[in-house]
């Protein structure tokens, strides 16, 4: 095993637990997918492992590769290349790894600002208690036992493939793998979005493999079906379009930051990212605003959140146009490219070597512990 500490998972639950003991693990009959995103949903959940209800929220015990089995098979279709899957599962186990351990940057009091006219933050694990992550989109999709056969095995096989493997640093410390659906066509730095470090192997480059405008729309839809789950599918995700009212932003902001700008004269990035993505905005109104980092900044300007924060400003007469493109906060692998690398034929160590160019691929079951 390549943790003797299972894995604690917060499973979020559309009000109180609904739990249902079974052999092989409990059944939640009132689970919760995609939490404030578009395909925020309720779903009752199979899955592995033990319970425990603390202050009201439902707290799984797992082992990692249990846990992983269910990662990869919540995060995409069987269906996908069997090499993006093995790619997968290292990157998901070391990201898990490095929550028992302890070891990836966590949320510092001092990197957060909320004041009359800032508001700086971010979501990340750091300030998780109780449990080392949750099962959502907040950390990774972890949504139980499938009940598709295939997908159950494919989903073994890929975790299999690769037991015990994860991605380290230059200290040999298990890395921060991040990723994210896609990154619009250039990665992101860590830095944008999280705490102002950047690891050596998350670095900011062009990814030529995401764009899939080159296949005729058949064979581009066939290919997306076979990574995409289906509440997935149909998101406009390379480019997309969005148009707000002054009011709308006004209320977004309000409800979500408790901030009331007034009207709202102008949206006024003050700095982005090397992909694009806005690091820092300026709400220019009678009570001006600025707002960061990346995912404030898309849960500003949307009742959810916006698909990324790589997007320019249109000034219209009701409003503003926001044109973007990318899914996500565009760090690490791109799910999409890396898919479409595996179709190509690289396999999941060229796929691990292009998004995370300076990692090392180790064997943590020979690594002191």
């Amino acid at each position: 095993m390549i943790s003797p500490i299972p894995l604690r998972i917060h499973i979020l639950t559309s009000g109180y637990p609904e739990v249902e003991k079974c052999p092989d693990g409990f059944i939640l009959h009132n689970g919760l997918i995609g939490k404030d995103f578009h395909w925020h949903s309720k779903k009752t959940l199979h899955f592995r492992g033990d319970y425990e209800i603390i202050n009201g929220r439902l707290i799984s015990s797992i082992d990692v590769e249990q846990y992983l089995c269910s990662v990869i098979a919540s995060e995409m279709n069987p269906e996908a290349p069997a090499e993006f899957l093995k790619a997968h599962a290292v990157i998901s186990r070391s990201w898990a790894m490095g929550k028992i351990l302890g070891t990836h940057a966590a949320l510092s009091p001092n990197e957060s600002i909320h004041s009359s006219d800032t508001i700086i933050g971010f979501n990340d694990t750091g300030d998780h208690r109780d449990f080392h992550v949750c099962n959502d989109d907040h950390c990774q999709r972890y949504q139980g036992i499938p009940d598709d056969s295939n997908r159950k095995r494919v989903a073994e096989e890929a975790v299999e493939a690769t037991r015990g493997l994860v991605l380290t640093d230059s200290d040999g410390n298990i890395a921060d793998a991040r990723f994210s659906k896609h990154c619009g066509g250039h990665t992101e730095l860590f830095s944008t979005c999280w705490q102002e470090n950047d690891p050596h192997y998350l670095k900011s480059f062009e990814d030529p493999f995401c764009d899939l405008s080159d296949m005729k729309e058949t064979d581009r839809n066939a290919f997306l079906s076979t990574i995409l789950n289906d509440y997935d599918l149909g998101t406009p995700f390379k480019v997309w379009s969005v148009e707000l009212t002054r009011e709308e932003i006004r209320k977004y902001i309000h409800d979500k930051f408790g901030h009331d700008t007034g009207q709202i004269q102008a949206l006024a990035p003050l700095q982005r990212g090397p992909s694009g993505r806005i690091k820092m905005l300026r709400i220019v109104a009678d009570h001006p605003l600025t707002l960061g980092k990346e995912l404030f900044i898309r849960r500003a300007l949307s009742p959810s959140h916006l698909l990324s924060s790589d997007f320019q400003i249109t000034e219209t007469q009701q409003g503003f146009r926001l044109d973007g493109k990318g899914w996500g906060h565009g760090v690490g692998l791109c799910q999409i490219g890396a898919a479409r690398m595996a179709k190509e034929g690289a396999d999941f160590r060229q796929i691990l070597n292009f998004y995370y160019p300076t990692a090392t691929l180790t064997d943590w079951n020979n690594h002191p512990y």
